[in-house]
């Protein structure tokens, strides 16, 4: 199989052009100099970096990390309440990168986005020693949902439970045996897209953020952001990760908050409002779970049954966290 210093840029942009969807709405041609499109309403833009020694577990796959670059991006739209229409995706790659493992990359960033309903329209290819992947995703909103609306009185809540990628990457890392849906946590994340758009036309939410950087880190951004502290009355635990830490010796505390990359939305509903969301998530096959509220004394503490205290703010920090091979 060649290597990609072997068929050179202009092959390499050829074959992602011929593989990449381009909306019919975009004014120029594929391969143009840059992409011109005919928009309006509200636009949403988010930028996203996908770094090999940081971000992608070594038993990931070259399909896996493709598809995750791009559900990492489309999250933090979704977050907002954004629906995905178009991404820029630019790959720093290898020269000895086998080609066979270019077009994996590629099959995994094309399927990603159809799953999440976007078009690629561009992008760049540049040469780096260790693989990153940055993708730059548009997106539309009739209404947004900032960081810093919550109240004292509000609901805290999220789109699902917790714990499955922390249960999920230590089964990869150590190779246990796990439930294929932990598994599948890590190599096949799913941006909330329309959870959040529901959410944004429900009226009934007041600040939003996406849990990538995990639980714990999730509430305390809300908490900063809104001048608010939060109590969390509920752990949010996943059953199927309850039992691989049950029986792997695992804290299922340090599962649910300090997992990361969950890509469930974390936010806040005003009092009241809980019954109509509830009911507005189940007719469309959807889940909401309420798991505390948001109080005027700053900070962020635990009172779940087993659990008292203060919830201490660990997420993850580019510059500090260890690379996700030994996470």
């Amino acid at each position: 199989m060649p290597r990609l210093r072997e068929l050179g840029e202009q092959f390499l942009i050829k074959y992602l052009l011929d593989r990449t969807f381009v909306d019919e709405s975009a004014a120029l041609p594929p391969g143009d100099d840059a992409a011109a499109l005919w928009y309006s309403g509200m636009l949403v833009t988010s930028v996203d970096t996908l770094v090999w020694e940081t971000d992608v577990p070594q038993d990931l796959t070259w399909f896996e990390a493709g598809w995750k670059a791009v559900a990492s991006a489309v999250s933090d739209i979704a977050a907002k309440g954004a629906t995905p229409r178009y991404l820029l995706v630019s790959l720093g790659l290898n020269p000895e990168m086998e080609f066979s493992d270019f077009e994996k990359l590629v099959q995994g960033v094309g399927q990603s986005c159809r799953h999440h309903g976007a078009s690629i329209i561009g992008g760049d290819l540049s040469r780096q020693s260790s693989p990153t992947a940055t993708v730059t995703v548009i997106g539309s909103a009739d209404k947004v949902i900032p960081r810093n609306g919550a109240r004292p009185g509000d609901i805290l809540a999220t789109t699902g439970l917790f714990g499955k990628t922390y249960a999920g990457l230590h089964a990869t890392i150590y190779g246990k045996t796990a439930d294929e849906e932990l598994l599948q946590s890590i190599r096949r994340p799913v941006a909330r897209v329309l959870e959040g758009r529901l959410l944004a036309e429900s009226g009934a939410v007041t600040a939003s953020v996406d849990s990538s950087d995990g639980l714990a880190e999730s509430i305390h951004l809300l908490a900063e952001a809104s001048g608010v502290g939060f109590v969390v009355e509920e752990l949010p635990l996943d059953s199927l990760a309850e039992e691989y830490c049950r029986r792997n010796g695992l804290d299922v505390f340090e599962a649910v908050f300090y997992g990361g990359e969950e890509y469930e939305l974390v936010f806040t509903v005003k009092p009241g409002w809980e019954s109509f969301l509830k009911q507005l998530f189940e007719s469309k096959g959807l889940k909401i779970y309420f798991i505390g509220r948001a109080v005027e004394k700053l900070g962020v503490r635990v009172r779940a049954p087993g659990f008292e205290g203060v919830l201490e703010r660990r997420g993850w920090d580019v510059f500090q966290t260890r690379p996700a091979s030994s996470r």
